[in-house]
């Protein structure tokens, strides 16, 4: 599946998302894939058990150049960005194992997006940072509270407010990214993390767990409530 800024295809049982716009891919629409239309390809490929995401080329994604979205009109930039946040929320409750495989630049929105996945395969020269406070405004599709949540208070502050690019290695220590890769690129790195984490593991159980800590983050009470019992009926039937 092609849209203007991004490709979706199927490799056996994991999802490749690549955005694709230009040497830096840039996000000059923040909404880069249609939500509807990925939550009508995922159901069309029910076998799909993880989802990476990457930047076509050098970089994951500098992010978003307002100059491009084609208006200043704060209305129209308002929808376009509750567009884009309702996309990352969509991405985040995937009942799928999610990984943004991050090389190059991860900046401003294209860390936002990568912020969205469970788990962040970096190269080791890859840079990061949510950098919008150096043009004037904040991140706007949800970053700067997944950082929070990610970091903690202090450490999210610090790296909004200063809008620092922090190296791979930094990241890691942080806690912002999961491993580094071995090589230069990490796409490969993040699709061999996902399927060791797959492996032995049938879809049912894969969407119980990821499901039970999505509602868990919810604040929903018993949110395991009925897995056991879908895995065992599964296992039975085997």
């Amino acid at each position: 599946m092609n849209s203007n800024l991004s490709e979706l295809h199927a490799e056996d049982n994991i999802a490749v998302l690549t955005i694709d716009n230009g040497p830096k891919n840039l996000l000059s629409e923040p909404e880069f894939i249609d939500r509807r239309e990925l939550l009508d390809w995922l159901d069309e490929n029910p076998q799909i058990g993880a989802l990476v995401i990457r930047g076509k080329g050098r970089h994951f994604s500098h992010g978003a150049d307002v100059s491009l979205f084609g208006t200043t009109d704060t209305e129209i930039l308002s929808k376009k960005l509750e567009s884009a946040r309702e996309l990352l929320r969509t991405i985040e409750k995937l009942p799928v194992i999610t990984v943004a495989a991050v090389n190059g630049g991860c900046f401003g929105g294209g860390l936002e997006v990568a912020l969205s996945c469970q788990f962040r395969i970096a190269s080791p020269k890859a840079l990061l940072g949510l950098t919008e406070i150096m043009h004037g405004v904040v991140p706007g599709m949800g970053g700067m509270e997944r950082l929070y949540r990610l970091l903690g208070k202090e450490k999210a502050l610090q790296m909004v407010l200063q809008g620092e690019m922090i190296s791979a290695s930094d990241a890691l220590s942080l806690g912002l990214v999961t491993k580094l890769s071995e090589g230069k690129d990490s796409f490969d790195e993040a699709v061999a993390f996902v399927k060791e984490l797959m492996e032995g593991k049938s879809l049912t159980q894969i969407h119980a767990i990821i499901d039970t800590m999505n509602l868990a983050a919810e604040g929903v009470t018993d949110p395991s409530k009925g897995k056991f019992e879908a895995c065992l009926a599964e296992a039975f039937k085997a």
